[in-house]
């Protein structure tokens, strides 16, 4: 009986640490991509990996820069094989104390080092849809859909990331 009472106990804290999170900070996160291009000079997609950093203001606002790889994408035309710097800010809905929906615009420097759309580096823009979820007080799961502007091609890319918040 001790031992119901103690993990009856145990259950109580791990469930309200959601609740004396601050949901504001510094977070740090990472994940796998999948980058897809369906123009008709690339028709590919591959896996790659995306490494953030950002500061969430309040529930509703963050600001957020990243690293992503852009795999390497071919087709008849050509090849891409590149790398991006983002800088995005994140306007969030919570759902719940767990759950929070996100918009998110900015730009991107890529870097290329084969090109099919012509320019091997440039500035382009960045958006996006995305949920995630506070697993515990301070990790968390995320979901995105980002489209990267490169040139004249329009990169899809979905991203499933783990982050931790200080």
């Amino acid at each position: 009986m001790n031992v119901v009472k103690q993990l009856v106990a145990a259950f109580c804290v791990f469930t309200s640490l959601n609740a004396m999170a601050d949901d504001r900070g510094l977070y740090l996160g990472g994940g796998v991509t999948r980058v897809e291009a369906d123009e008709h000079q690339l028709s590919d997609d591959d896996t790659a990996y995306k490494a953030f950093v950002g500061y969430r203001l309040n529930p509703y606002l963050a600001v957020e820069g990243a690293w992503v790889d852009l795999g390497d994408l071919g087709g008849k035309y050509g090849s891409f094989d590149g790398h991006s710097v983002q800088a995005a800010a994140h306007l969030g809905f919570p759902i719940g104390q767990r759950i929070r929906l996100f918009a998110s615009a900015g730009v991107h420097a890529w870097d290329a080092d084969k090109d099919v759309a012509g320019d091997s580096s440039d500035l382009d823009m960045t958006y996006g849809l995305g949920v995630e979820m506070d697993v515990l007080r301070n990790v968390g799961v995320r979901l995105e859909q980002e489209v990267l502007k490169v040139g004249d091609i329009d990169l899809d890319q979905t991203s499933a990331s783990v982050y931790l918040m200080f």
